[in-house]
């Protein structure tokens, strides 16, 4: 079902109109790599999407670029890299797997896609595992209390009109949580920062 609505929202006509809330984040993800002080080899973007992370990478801190991501669609028509010097390989493959080899990948930038893992402990395994030994992971996720006014508005109005409630919004993993996680995969010196981005008109 995941890779249906990915399929369908690459395809959408209004696809472009929606994206500027990912481009914000993306652009603060890639932000943070300018904190590392190694060049990047080979820098995987995991769950591409239309590619929101790439034109804010620049040669100095990136040598390679994979993006991957499970919808053909998505990586079709996803942005490469700001910086015309980095070479941009894009990959179809589903992102839960992370399937890449062991030790091959110096840093790994998702942005929007881990509150879509099923499996969220595996995942920091597998990501863990593709790392090579001075690796990191630079994230973006949804969490906490994400969308909790949209969550109150459909449990009132179902609950006046239907006498019930139903689930209409995926439950988001807590911060704390994703910190306990990460160690657990084996990463260390582990940093969490909390944002909140209020949207006002959609």
């Amino acid at each position: 079902m995941k890779l249906q609505q990915r399929n369908w929202a690459a395809t959408s006509p209004d696809y472009d109109v929606c994206q500027y809330v990912k481009d914000e984040i993306a652009y603060r993800v890639a932000d943070k790599v300018y904190d590392l002080t190694k060049f990047n080899e080979v820098c995987l973007d995991l769950g591409c999407g239309g590619g929101h992370i790439a034109p804010n990478l620049i040669k100095e801190n990136v040598g390679m670029l994979l993006q991957c991501d499970m919808s053909e669609g998505l990586v079709r028509r996803s942005h490469g890299a700001g910086d015309a010097e980095i070479p941009t390989l894009r990959v179809v493959a589903d992102e839960e797997l992370v399937p890449f080899r062991n030790s091959s990948i110096d840093l790994i930038l998702t942005s929007l896609s881990a509150h879509w893992i099923n499996d969220l402990p595996g995942w920091f395994n597998r990501c863990f595992q593709v790392l090579r030994p001075d690796g990191a992971i630079i994230g973006a996720m949804l969490a906490g209390d994400t969308l909790f006014e949209l969550r109150c508005s459909l449990q009132l109005a179902e609950m006046e009109r239907l006498g019930g409630v139903g689930a209409h919004v995926s439950p988001f993993v807590q911060p704390q949580d994703v910190g306990s996680l990460m160690n657990r995969a084996g990463f260390d010196m582990i940093t969490l920062d909390t944002d909140d981005i209020e949207v006002r008109e959609i």
